[in-house]
């Protein structure tokens, strides 16, 4: 099926006149290809006029989806960045998220229908590079599994490390403890969501929890269990370390956002049911796990509440089994087996869509595989989802390609990255803001993972 479906994009794309399939155009710096598939999938590339026969590929590389009476952007997609890697002779290009949704396979297959449009375009490339955030990331992974034959690297940020079964077993018990202990009579859907009806009873839900000491410490529980980034609103200052009621407001500023409703009913729709379960968690574990003790319980104290009844409360609650067939079809299309060939850089930060831990849970998966000197990650001290700056990505960038080039991994210590991101910035045309790299320190131990070495294995067990 597949196949056919190739063959049917390249002669539409290049058969069907151009206001329908292709357009070509001259910039005074770069040129661009842009068309459409079949299925209305957009698809665009860009090439500097002194290309160096690299492309990078992107799922958001033709930027985001047409919605009905939104302009479709006429920006470059991925901003700054971009422009900089367009300004090194590097060529940059992708498709935009939908209507292949959560279907990873597909979406890396789409991209290297799109290289075939660029090599019949402008010749074939040298080098083809997956690179992306959040979602994104999900694809830069899949890609190095699915065709070695086609990428020879990949450069990812803000999602997806731990794959989408463990990442939303992780958001399912957030907001499974969110709704037991604060309101079980909320008209919040757990799973099975339909975002406009629970989106906004999750709103709710947690400006409830945020108006009194009890919600706010039971939200500091909820928050814990799934290590929720203690800083995660952008321009705002990180609170202090003992500073409880400043960590929860940034949790509740953004816990909608993270949790992440959209993606939990995109993952359902191709998986065609629930992928998520809890009935073989103990909340007090994940909360040791968390290291966060200390917050919750001040918070709980202060509010007259005693923890150990909300964590028997929680052991009691009813649990949520997820659908074995779902999850089965889950697996294969958006978690990982670690089975790459070619080097890839993650450059991430503590984030409140993909905690700190979830990162780490690729790493686990690539030392399973025996791949992981493949794998090198940077870090980034910012807040929010793609909480890095450009400059920062522009680091880890560079160091790819010096690994490409030479074969060996150059240092990643913090002050060498941070040598490596002042030459770029003295030397680059564009303001790529400041770097944030640093050091993280000891990351707590992530509560969910599920890789190849999971497959199979659920069976929807129940207590």
């Amino acid at each position: 099926m597949r196949r056919i479906f190739w063959f049917a994009v390249l002669a539409t794309t290049t058969t069907a006149p151009a206001s329908t399939a292709q357009s070509v155009q001259t910039a005074a710096a770069n040129r661009t290809i842009s068309g459409q598939l079949e299925d209305g999938t957009r698809w665009q590339a860009i090439a500097p006029a002194q290309w160096n026969g690299s492309l990078l590929l992107d799922l958001d590389g033709a930027g985001k989806p047409a919605r009905p009476g939104v302009p479709t952007s006429t920006e470059i997609p991925g901003g700054v960045l971009t422009e900089w890697l367009l300004s090194q002779g590097y060529a940059y290009g992708g498709i935009v998220r939908e209507p292949v949704g959560y279907d990873f396979p597909e979406a890396v297959q789409r991209l290297v229908d799109l290289r075939a449009q660029v090599a019949a375009t402008w010749g074939v490339p040298k080098r083809t590079l997956a690179v992306g955030g959040s979602r994104g990331a999900f694809v830069v992974r899949k890609a190095l599994e699915l065709r070695p034959d086609i990428f020879a690297g990949g450069l990812m940020w803000s999602g997806g490390g731990a794959g989408e079964v463990a990442v939303l077993r992780n958001k399912l018990n957030a907001v499974f403890v969110l709704k037991t202990l604060v309101d079980p009579a909320a008209p919040l859907h757990l799973v099975n969501v339909e975002v406009t009806r629970d989106t906004p009873a999750l709103t709710a839900l947690v400006a409830k929890a945020r108006s009194s000491p009890a919600g706010r410490a039971r939200l500091a529980l909820a928050g814990a269990v799934e290590q929720f980034a203690l800083w995660s609103v952008p321009g705002t200052a990180a609170p202090a370390a003992t500073d409880y009621e400043a960590q929860v407001d940034q949790m509740a500023e953004s816990f909608v956002f993270a949790t992440a409703l959209p993606v939990r009913a995109g993952v359902e729709k191709v998986a065609y049911g629930n992928v998520s379960w809890n009935t073989d968690v103990d909340y007090g574990r994940l909360l040791r796990l968390s290291g966060r003790r200390p917050m919750v319980a001040a918070l709980y104290e202060k509010a007259g509440l005693r923890l150990a009844d909300d964590l028997a409360t929680l052991a009691r609650a009813p649990r949520i089994a997820a659908d074995p067939n779902a999850v089965a079809r889950t697996e294969t299309m958006m978690t990982y087996t670690g089975r790459i060939r070619a080097p890839v850089v993650n450059v991430d930060n503590d984030d409140p869509v993909d905690p700190a831990s979830d990162k780490l849970v690729y790493r686990d998966t690539l030392r399973a595989a025996g791949t992981d000197h493949l794998f090198r990650m940077i870090w980034a001290n910012g807040p929010g989802h793609g909480g890095q700056t450009a400059l920062d990505r522009a680091v880890g960038f560079r160091l790819l390609i010096d690994r490409l080039d030479s074969g060996i991994w150059g240092d990643t210590s913090v002050p060498a990255l941070r040598a490596v991101a002042a030459d770029i910035a003295t030397q680059s045309p564009v303001n790529l803001g400041a770097s944030t790299l640093f050091e993280p320190g000891n990351l707590p131990t992530a509560p969910n993972h599920w890789d190849v070495r999971h497959w199979g294995r659920y069976r929807g067990e129940r207590r």
